[in-house]
């Protein structure tokens, strides 16, 4: 826009020449565009202090307003170089309106006082004082043919422009100025400044007429504060900067200069017509002399702070970077990742964006560590923060939050399609073994995604506790996998935080209740063999829950492990009561932990009165046996020999169970459910449930098929040899009261 106007004034100035009848209307449309192109500014970039720049466009309404006066005493009242006039009075509030308006630039810009940019505006305004002293305002002094009124009036302007000069040099001396607006400023005082110098000279030694050369000074003025409000960096003139503490060496040319004006000024005068100004001079050599000594005292001073705090910085800036870095992996931590994460959701919210994260958790590092040292721990973190360091996009942000959590913050203008994309990228990129102290390891990462805004808000806490309820839930899938965060998983979080404080209420007022399922003999006439005890807890709130409601939160927290006692010692109770051949319960990896579970299972036995064949314990493969110790396949071998029969549950649903029924001794196989469903419709489920119960008679373990719910289902699984059946063809799960009708049923072949 700025370009734009000087462009329309340079028009207008060429037709003022051009045209000199129309000098009137013309240099009234140039003075008034600048007045207007100030006013535009202030309206569209809204400064600090407007009212600066109000000043400097009455400043030139009054000047436009005396060269219109002064052309109509001279084209419509035929005066001939009116001088002094109304025009000049006119003329002389330009001054005090612009160097006001200055100055509350200058004082909007250093509230602090900057006494080196104060010596150097004096320094160079005690020059051009001078120089307008010896060449104006003497000669306008001596001439004896002007009266009083016209040697104050002559006085007058140059007294204002050493005025204007000495504000405007204090405002481009300031530190931090470096836009286009306040050159222009200064432009346009020096633009004045001439033409009032050329104004003076021309009516000393001749005769002043409209449209010479010397207008130019005064367009250049009008064209100069016009583009200056028009520039953007408009707004930077009332707005607070720091001090600098630096000399800026644009500034050197202009002082040197200003230094040599009065010597110059002196041997001008004493090989022209001898020292006619001496004393002036003299002054003004010593005024110099002692401001340039100032400046000197001054610009040492700051270059000891300068080196001080050349140091402080350094420290600063070493203390910052260790305060944002993870010592290990020299990526970010967390404390980087909290203020990043806190600016780019603010931007995303002003812009209408995402802001987007990734949570990452090696699955694997608790077992790399134990089983192979912290050193070994340590170089897999690094390695892995390499992998994540490079999978990421430019911009994007990885830190180290502590232990094995990591997590990366995408750059501005993410999306949920870019997080997921990465997020399958590192999945990939993790998944590959890496090489430890020279062997291999395998490594996998489970990653949760969230997005902002994400449900309750939009602040770094929430955006991390999306991520983190996402990372649960990937883990929750089986681990080595990614999810997005999505508001369901928050409310179920709820809801696990609300089971979990009733857990600890509910084992102590009885809520819990065991229900029976029969397990019931395939070959030859139907016969149940025993019942599956299955925990059930009947909530005051939720009503009765299942075991996949609550069981999951119990092993977070521990409360599995008492509430396991009390369903062993309730179902042995049972079983005895009741009569059951035998009674199966299932047992959590975590009930092995602290070395009792044996003693646990022996103190219910002989408090029921229960043989140990009549229990059987049932622990499932693809959550337990991935995480066994060596106490706990110790137990296992206790409780064999202690009679009591182990069974291995949800069989064929993990990696290897071929090899635990050749390394560990096992009584009872149960067939997954999942291989039951389609034995009838699908070829490969019955060949891969037929060959289970092939390996199993021959390592003489009993199979029981889980999930039996068809008559067609019962056939084939009796045809094909498996020895037991569970599920809904036969009954679901029932309170202890009504198992001797769930029996009988059954054992009479009504089912």
């Amino acid at each position: 826009m700025a370009l734009r106007f000087a462009a329309f004034m340079a028009l207008w100035t060429v037709f003022y020449y051009s045209v000199p009848s129309l000098h009137l209307l013309t240099w009234t449309v140039i003075g008034l565009g600048a007045v207007g192109a100030v006013l535009l500014g202030v309206r569209r970039y809204h400064p600090h202090t407007p009212l600066a720049w109000y000043l400097l466009a009455a400043a030139m309404l009054t000047l436009v307003s005396g060269d219109t006066s002064y052309n109509l005493l001279t084209d419509v009242f035929s005066q001939v170089e009116p001088f002094p006039s109304l025009a000049d009075g006119i003329y002389l509030a330009t001054y005090p309106l612009a160097a006001g308006g200055v100055m509350l630039m200058v004082r909007g810009r250093s509230p602090l006082r900057d006494r080196a940019a104060l010596i150097d505006a004096v320094i160079l305004t005690t020059a051009a004082a001078l120089l307008l002293w010896v060449y104006i305002i003497t000669p306008n002094v001596a001439d004896r043919d002007q009266s009083w009124l016209a040697n104050a009036v002559s006085i007058a302007y140059p007294l204002g422009d050493v005025m204007l000069l000495a504000v405007t040099a204090r405002l481009a001396t300031g530190g931090g100025l470096r836009g286009p607006a306040v050159r222009l400023l200064l432009l346009g005082v020096l633009g004045l400044t001439g033409s009032d110098v050329a104004y003076a000279l021309v009516r000393l030694y001749g005769t002043w007429h409209v449209g010479s050369a010397a207008d130019l000074g005064w367009v250049l003025f009008y064209v100069s504060w016009g583009a200056a409000a028009l520039s953007p960096s408009m707004t930077e003139l009332t707005e607070p900067v720091a001090r600098s503490r630096r000399t800026d060496n644009s500034r050197v040319l202009p002082l040197a200069v200003a230094a040599l004006v009065a010597p110059t000024v002196l041997m001008v005068e004493a090989l022209e017509h001898g020292l006619r100004d001496g004393p002036v001079i003299a002054v003004t050599s010593a005024l110099m002399f002692l401001l340039v000594l100032m400046r000197l005292y001054l610009a040492g001073r700051q270059n000891r702070e300068l080196d001080n705090r050349a140091h402080t910085r350094a420290m600063l800036r070493e203390l910052k970077y260790r305060a944002y870095r993870d010592s290990l992996t020299g990526l970010g931590n967390r404390l980087r990742f909290q203020d990043r994460a806190e600016r780019a959701l603010a931007r995303a919210q002003d812009s209408g964006g995402v802001a987007a994260m990734l949570l990452i958790d090696l699955d694997n590092f608790k077992e790399v560590n134990d089983t192979q040292g912290h050193k070994v721990g340590d170089e897999l973190l690094v390695a892995a923060a390499q992998r994540i360091a490079g999978a990421v996009r430019p911009g994007d942000l990885p830190v180290r939050l502590g232990g094995d959590e990591f997590a990366v913050l995408l750059s501005d203008g993410a999306s949920e399609g870019a997080a997921v994309a990465l997020a399958q990228r590192l999945i990939g990129v993790l998944a590959e073994p890496f090489r430890l102290s020279g062997a291999p390891v395998p490594v996998r990462a489970s990653i949760g995604v969230a997005t902002s805004p994400g449900g309750a808000g939009g602040t770094e806490e929430v955006l991390f506790r999306n991520a983190d309820l996402a990372l649960y839930a990937a883990k929750a899938d089986g681990k080595g996998t990614w999810r997005l965060f999505d508001p369901s998983l928050y409310d179920a979080a709820l809801q696990r935080l609300a089971l979990r404080t009733g857990l600890d209420r509910a084992l102590a007022v009885g809520e819990f209740e065991l229900h029976y399922q029969p397990i019931v003999q395939l070959q030859g006439p139907p016969r149940v063999a025993g019942f599956e005890a299955l925990v059930r807890w009947r909530h005051p709130k939720l009503g009765l829950l299942s075991p996949v409601n609550f069981v999951p939160v119990a092993e977070e927290t521990g409360q599995i492990s008492p509430i396991g006692a009390w369903i062993l010692r309730r179902a042995t109770a049972d079983a005895a009561a009741a009569g059951f051949g035998y009674v199966a319960v299932n047992v959590s990896p975590h009930q092995f932990s602290g070395g009792r579970f044996v003693d646990t299972v022996r103190s219910a036995l002989r408090e029921a009165g229960l043989p140990p064949d009549r229990l059987t314990v049932e622990i499932t493969e693809n959550v337990f046996l991935h995480e066994a110790t060596a106490d706990a396949l110790v137990d296992l071998q206790r409780l064999t020999r202690l009679g009591v029969r182990i069974a291995i549950d949800d069989f064929g649903t993990g990696y290897s169970s071929i090899g635990y029924l050749r390394d560990l001794k096992f009584d009872v196989i149960k067939a997954d459910k999942s291989f039951v469903d389609h034995i009838a419709d699908k070829p490969d489920h019955e060949r891969l449930l037929r060959g289970i119960v092939h390996v199993a008679r021959i390592m003489d373990i009993a199979v029981v098929a889980e999930g039996v719910e068809t008559v067609a289902q019962r056939n084939l699984l009796r045809e094909m040899g498996c020895a037991y059946a569970q599920g809904f063809l036969y009954s679901p799960a029932v309170p202890l009261g009504e198992t001797a009708g769930v029996w009988a049923t059954i054992e009479m072949g009504e089912t």
